[in-house]
């Protein structure tokens, strides 16, 4: 029987309890006596407000880390309660790919280190420990802390997600703009095949990241188009993940801009193991579309983010931990640019 989120919230509202602070903490992998914890640490750390209905429901909490699908990692006091906790998620259609993310700890228990701890588990040693060929994460803009953490553990800024992250979980006027970061443990040559306008970009991220490739030439969009959607509408974003670009491939993203408000976010996730994929970046690039970043063994061959976002980006409030995230906003607004000059917005 499936439990609504409403009635998840009002579970959580009703059994709340504030934790006695100072105690002691063990970090150590999730249990299933776990999962009520963890659902109140989502509530306590946002409220109603978080996007994902599953991490109000400790039920789908336990079931996904049964599986290989998800691995958490949590704060836990001699009592059993959860003060913090963070993620690594299968999120790709590569399952070689984990997002490590959703990092928190309770307001009582900051300064404590913890965070430092669950930084060091989830870019490092845990996925060395579980074999984990590749983690990304999505580094918020509104503060360079989580940036400079990724950096330190040897991710690499990879592009710019605008205002795609709700406002409301974060306390902002607006979406936050998001830095994919990546890091490759396992460093498997594939083929890509790049887009022009792209080229030089990919292959210095390509060397950053210590990534061998072979670049292939494009074919022309043949056959039909295979696509998933994804959409969070509470965001104002819809995700297409593209796995082939066929003839239809400029109707098939027409009919997945209708889904969402013309003032949100659609990002289009194009696999570079395509060799259609040149050619549906252009014309993603006449319809309006922008950089949004490069996405190392995404489908297990490459993907690259292409956007449009029906406002022009808050670009001031996009904070950068160094050089290389204030050049990749700086490329990311100049494509923005390009695509407001050269076409007029299309329904």
């Amino acid at each position: 029987m499936h439990v609504g989120r409403e009635e998840l919230i009002r579970n959580l509202r009703e059994s709340h309890r504030m934790i006695e602070p100072g105690q002691d903490v063990t970090i150590d992998f999730f249990r299933p006596e776990d999962a009520q914890g963890v659902a109140l640490a989502y509530y306590e750390t946002y409220g109603d407000t978080f996007p994902l209905e599953h991490v109000y429901n400790p039920e789908e909490i336990t079931r996904r880390n049964a599986t290989d699908d998800h691995h958490t990692v949590v704060a836990r006091t001699p009592r059993g309660e959860i003060v913090g906790l963070f993620g690594m998620f299968r999120h790709a259609p590569n399952p070689g790919v984990y997002e490590a993310g959703q990092l928190m700890v309770l307001k009582s228990y900051r300064n404590r280190h913890i965070s430092t701890q669950f930084s060091e588990m989830a870019l490092d040693t845990l996925p060395r420990k579980l074999r984990i060929p590749v983690i990304f994460l999505e580094a918020v803009s509104n503060h360079v802390v989580s940036q400079r953490i990724a950096q330190d553990r040897g991710l690499v800024f990879t592009g710019l997600e605008v205002e795609c992250l709700p406002a409301k979980a974060n306390g902002a006027s607006r979406n936050i703009s998001l830095f994919p970061m990546f890091k490759a443990f396992e460093n498997a040559a594939c083929e890509t095949h790049l887009p022009e306008a792209y080229h030089a970009l990919c292959t210095a991220l390509y060397a950053d990241l210590g990534l061998p490739r072979t670049f292939a030439p494009s074919a022309a969009l043949a056959g039909a188009t295979l696509a998933t959607p994804f959409c969070l509408p509470e965001s104002g974003l819809l995700r297409l993940t593209v796995t082939r670009a066929g003839s239809d491939f400029d109707e098939a993203v027409r009919a997945a801009e209708a889904i969402i408000d013309p003032r949100g976010v659609v990002q289009i996730f194009v696999n570079l193991g395509d060799a259609a994929a040149p050619q549906a970046v252009n014309v993603l690039r006449r319809r309006g579309y922008f950089l949004g970043g490069l996405l190392p063994y995404w489908f297990g061959s490459d993907g690259l983010i292409m956007q449009k976002i029906g406002q022009e980006p808050d670009w001031d409030t996009i904070q950068c931990a160094d050089r290389n995230a204030t050049a990749m906003r700086d490329m990311v607004r100049k494509d923005y640019e390009r695509a407001q000059c050269r076409c007029p917005r299309q329904s």
